[in-house]
């Protein structure tokens, strides 16, 4: 997605729900726990830009939500 532009809390919600997806079939428990915390972040994030309309989070955490909707679009 090399276009991505964030399109407020209802991207941040669909990235949530890969993680937790992915979290949910992880027996790595080192991988579970970097899920964890970037479900964590994403949480934080979401509810910044749910309660404020022109909230914008950081960009280093756009591209990383820029990945997970890659990835969730991936996985269909």
């Amino acid at each position: 997605m090399p276009d991505y532009a964030f399109n407020g809390p209802a991207d941040i919600d669909r990235a949530i729900g890969i993680l937790v997806a992915l979290d949910q079939v992880q027996v790595s428990a080192l991988a579970e726990l970097e899920i964890d915390s970037a479900i964590e972040e994403a949480q934080a994030e979401f509810e910044k830009s749910s309660a404020d309309p022109s909230y914008v989070p950081p960009k280093d955490f756009i591209v990383r939500l820029d990945n997970y909707l890659a990835l969730a679009d991936k996985r269909g």
